[in-house]
């Protein structure tokens, strides 16, 4: 999955998010568009965004070394 298609999914605009969660529309944006990679993102920012949309950190990580190392520790 992607930032996009959960939030999506959940049914936020990118400033709807960025309002719900304290998370910047720039950080939303940049995310989505890949010029930033979620996967370099701090876990309080992943946190906000994954409990404001209603998924696991899980979803939002692209790298699937991430995920791995993920599930090791979960």
């Amino acid at each position: 999955m992607s930032l996009q298609s959960e939030r999506m999914k959940a049914g936020f605009s990118q400033q709807g998010l960025a309002n719900a969660s304290g998370v910047s529309i720039w950080n939303i944006r940049h995310y989505e568009q890949g010029t930033r990679n979620i996967d370099g993102a701090g876990l309080d920012v992943l946190c906000k965004l994954a409990s404001v949309i209603g998924c696991t950190i899980y979803d939002l990580l692209e790298s699937e070394e991430l995920k791995e190392l993920l599930k090791q520790v979960t």
